[in-house]
């Protein structure tokens, strides 16, 4: 009897009798790549393990009888920065070039996953310092003695690159 031949879809891969899917993304040596290496998926996740880091490391932080500022600020560089930072060399670029903005007096435009980074900085500082939440951003990380998230992002591609 004839085996009808069964048009594969545009995604899938055929060896021999077998038919391999292909999936939307995979997860690599702690990499989520997807076939377009737009790397959505991977800074959903890095935003998932600070979200999650900080939610649990909250409560500890507190003034009155907390762990301590000192200690706290330890706690988030040795162990929250290199979890969220994994691999920023792989899929964080570096900005594009603001030369011509600067020469026009306009700012560079942000994207989102830098600005829900210094988000949980700043969170995370609020918490190291026990301030006010209208304390401004570039004050908080002073006195928790933080670098503003962009100087650190470089700070870990640089440290990877040598």
């Amino acid at each position: 009897m004839l085996r009808k031949k069964v048009p594969l879809p545009r995604s899938a891969l055929r060896l021999g009798p077998h038919i391999i899917k292909s999936a939307e993304s995979v997860k690599l040596l702690g990499l989520h790549l997807d076939r377009e290496l737009r790397w959505h998926q991977q800074e959903a996740a890095v935003l998932a393990k600070g979200h999650t880091w900080l939610s649990q490391v909250a409560r500890i932080a507190r003034a009155s009888r907390g762990i301590g500022a000192r200690n706290m600020r330890r706690l988030y560089l040795a162990v929250c920065v290199p979890r969220m930072l994994y691999a920023a060399d792989v899929f964080l670029a570096p900005p594009p070039s603001t030369r011509k903005l600067f020469l026009h007096g306009k700012k560079p435009q942000e994207r989102g996953f830098m600005k829900t980074l210094r988000t949980i900085q700043r969170r995370v500082a609020l918490a190291i310092t026990g301030a006010l939440s209208s304390t401004p951003t570039d004050v908080l990380n002073v006195y928790a003695n933080l670098l503003p998230v962009a100087h650190l992002v470089d700070k870990v591609r640089f440290g990877a690159a040598l």
